[in-house]
């Protein structure tokens, strides 16, 4: 299996778990988050492809221009809808190429820098930041309605789950 279809299958896993999480507890803000939601992690993974799907035309990426588009947030059909465009546009992609990925790591706004990457790069980081994230949003459900069907390995890195395996054996 490709990079791209890791992707387009971890976005699937997403699709697949909106359909479980009860809308009151999508858009509810959470202490254990930081007084964000669960809709929010959501939001915040899926606007980093679209970031890309935005950049690619001009080879530049920048993560910190992303919209925060509340519906995204809010709306879990619409979420939803956004994953299925961005499965389709993962699915248009044939081949690696370079890219410039736009940047500021300061709070001083005038501090952008330019980094040398490629696409199939932004999609390995795309993909660990979703798995981060989807961590995150597992902490945050487990106190939530038990009938809520959470894969085993939600939020864990193939890595550990490898790992994980060989211990086992």
């Amino acid at each position: 299996m490709t990079l791209l279809h890791h992707n387009i299958q971890k976005l699937e896993e997403i699709r697949l778990l909106l359909v479980e999480i009860p809308t009151e507890v999508y858009s509810k803000k959470k202490d254990i988050l930081s007084g964000s939601s669960i809709g929010q992690h959501f939001r915040h993974i899926l606007e980093f492809y679209v970031c890309l799907k935005k950049g690619l035309p001009d080879d530049k990426i920048c993560y910190d221009s992303r919209e925060r588009n509340i519906l995204i947030e809010t709306d879990k059909n619409y979420a939803r809808y956004i994953i299925e465009e961005l499965t389709q546009f993962i699915s248009e992609i044939h081949s690696d190429k370079k890219i410039n990925l736009m940047a500021n790591y300061s709070v001083n706004p005038d501090e952008q820098i330019e980094i040398n990457s490629s696409l199939f790069r932004e999609f390995a980081y795309a993909l660990d930041h979703t798995v981060h994230h989807l961590a995150i949003i597992r902490i945050a459900l487990s106190g939530e309605n038990e009938s809520i069907k959470i894969d085993a390995n939600l939020g864990v890195a193939p890595s550990t789950i490898r790992f994980r395996k060989q211990c086992v054996q």
